[in-house]
């Protein structure tokens, strides 16, 4: 975590972000955002604990991620997206033509 890239820059207001995972056992707890940072590909926000322990989380988990049209759209009411669901049928097929060619060998 070199450098400013992926810090949050404070405008004076502090900014403060909930858990939403549904199973995280602090789920539904506010918290005060001390840094937002990506390692690995994954994007972070760290935040410090009364202990003064920092301690960082998936955005994923929080009240900061951000929900795309498809999540806006179905309200949870549906468990697969339509393209999801076609690539799966692509692998599917791809796989089902790669053993039948298998089998006629």
């Amino acid at each position: 975590m070199s450098g400013n890239a992926g810090r949050y820059e404070s405008s004076g207001d502090v900014r403060r972000f909930s858990i939403t995972h549904p199973f995280h056992p602090l789920s539904g707890d506010e918290f005060e955002i001390h840094d937002l940072v990506t390692v690995g590909g994954v994007r972070l926000v760290c935040h410090i604990t009364d202990a003064a322990t920092l301690v960082s989380l998936p955005v994923s988990w929080t009240s900061l991620r951000s929900v795309d049209d498809f999540e806006r759209v179905s309200r949870g009411r549906s468990l697969w997206r339509a393209d999801d669901l076609v690539e799966l049928r692509g692998i599917i097929d791809a796989h089902l033509e790669s053993s039948a060619t298998h089998d006629q060998k």
